[in-house]
């Protein structure tokens, strides 16, 4: 086999097709199971076809965190926040959901199989992400990890 630069390799010759998905209205139950059992970091979370969110094991053990509550201003029979208001009630929220769709990351970010694994790379160091599911017209055809573009360092060494 000839040696080939690994940060041109798409994303379609790694990907992983059969990645496992959550539902929305799965239980956390449901995917601490799906995590242990098939031993990874997280999956994305599919209604219709279309990803609406991922789901790590970081989102899941906010479960167990301590949430530190931001301090209060009383002034008048209002309530004034010290910190981010927004950031403090998503992970109250987070923390008190029981499905995945709650708890859940919506805001995602995906790739198209076409891409190729510099552009998967530099969107997982950017975004701080382990696993990006790849998209191809609005619908999850695969995901790809950070462990998959490791590994073809060790068959491609010197890439």
């Amino acid at each position: 086999m000839e040696e080939q630069d690994v940060r041109n390799i798409r994303v379609s010759e790694v990907m992983h097709e059969d990645w496992p998905t959550l539902s929305p209205d799965d239980t956390i139950e449901t995917a601490i199971g799906l995590f242990a059992e098939r031993r990874i970091p997280g999956a994305p979370v599919v209604e219709d076809g279309a990803v609406a969110g991922i789901v790590t094991e970081g989102d899941l053990i906010l479960q167990d965190a301590n949430i530190r509550t931001p301090g209060f201003l009383e002034i008048l029979g209002g309530v004034v926040p010290f910190g981010d208001w927004g950031e403090y009630k998503e992970e109250t929220i987070k923390s008190a959901g029981v499905a995945v769709g709650q708890v859940m990351t919506a805001e995602t970010v995906s790739i198209p199989p076409e891409a190729a694994l510099s552009e998967a790379a530099t969107a997982m160091v950017r975004e701080r992400k382990k696993i990006l599911p790849v998209e191809d017209q609005g619908r999850l055809v695969g995901v790809v990890t950070r462990m998959d573009i490791l590994k073809l360092h060790l068959k491609s060494p010197g890439s």
